[in-house]
């Protein structure tokens, strides 16, 4: 097992550095029509190596307000407690990764649906905020040698956000930063982070372009705040562990990706360097 943002175990990721890892969230996964869209997606990009990591979080707040248990948040975090952690594995290893691999592969996608916590992907601890945030935890280490040899046989893993304790107890998990730490330990060339939010929006303006070395400023400014904190945080550590290229963006239909990774979207982008001089939009930061 390699510790976040290493190598793979086997030291070889299946052509890591063309590989794409997409963390899926937000109205791509809970819009109407959305996960045809999304298999549509997907399989405009089977030419690289793919694997997905998803969330759920409006369907697991759904989920929670039927049970009559209030879905809260700090600091852009669920807090997890023994009801709402109950809900979001059965959502999240359930309902929410078997409809979207049942959408990849009637697009002839070889999906393969698992939880970050099976076969040892990775090892999670508790959340160095569990005394608020209660039964979440955050990854620690990565096997990354199972998903390789699921990505070199031209599968498509699809990975649930849930993960263990090594004592048999479940935890939460932030799925953007489980898709950082699943990047970094390939590493993959591009991590995209999915949900509902068009990009780090600063002084009225999406930032389009920003540096690895800008991340620590950005994330200082005070009108960085809710979501976008755990983001930008998962974001530096796939850069921190040889990821090229980080892409913070909404999902705005089954074009979304390509757009996405050509640079015509309205999204933010963060690359590992920049040596040519900011641009407009860096200087936000």
């Amino acid at each position: 097992m390699s510790g976040v943002g290493s190598r793979s175990a086997n030291g070889s990721a299946s052509n890591a550095s063309a590989s794409l890892v997409i963390k899926l969230g937000g109205r791509a996964l809970e819009a109407p029509g959305a996960l045809a869209e999304c298999a549509a997606a997907l399989h405009g990009v089977a030419g690289r190596a793919t694997l997905v990591v998803h969330g759920g979080g409006a369907e697991v707040s759904a989920w929670c307000e039927r049970a009559g248990v209030r879905p809260r948040f700090a600091d852009g975090l669920r807090i997890t407690d023994a009801a709402t952690l109950e809900i979001a594995a059965a959502v999240l290893a359930g309902l929410a990764n078997k409809r979207l691999v049942a959408a990849l592969r009637a697009r002839g996608l070889d999906a393969v649906g698992l939880s970050v916590l099976d076969g040892g992907i990775a090892r999670v601890r508790r959340h160095v905020n569990a005394s608020v945030l209660g039964e979440v935890g955050e990854v620690a280490a990565v096997d990354a040698s199972l998903l390789s040899s699921l990505l070199a046989a031209g599968r498509v893993p699809v990975l649930a956000s849930l993960g263990d304790d090594g004592h048999g107890a479940l935890l939460n998990l932030n799925a953007d930063d489980a898709a950082a730490a699943i990047a970094a330990a390939l590493p993959a060339g591009d991590l995209v982070l999915l949900s509902d939010t068009p990009g780090l929006v600063l002084d009225g303006e999406v930032v389009r372009s920003l540096s690895k070395d800008a991340l620590d400023d950005t994330l200082a400014r005070p009108d960085v705040i809710g979501g976008m904190r755990p983001k930008l945080r998962a974001a530096g550590v796939a850069l921190a562990g040889g990821v090229e290229r980080v892409h913070i963006a909404a999902w705005q239909g089954s074009n979304s990706l390509t757009a996405i990774l050509d640079g015509t979207a309205v999204a933010t982008t963060l690359h590992a360097s920049h040596t040519s001089r900011p641009s407009h939009e860096e200087s936000h930061a």
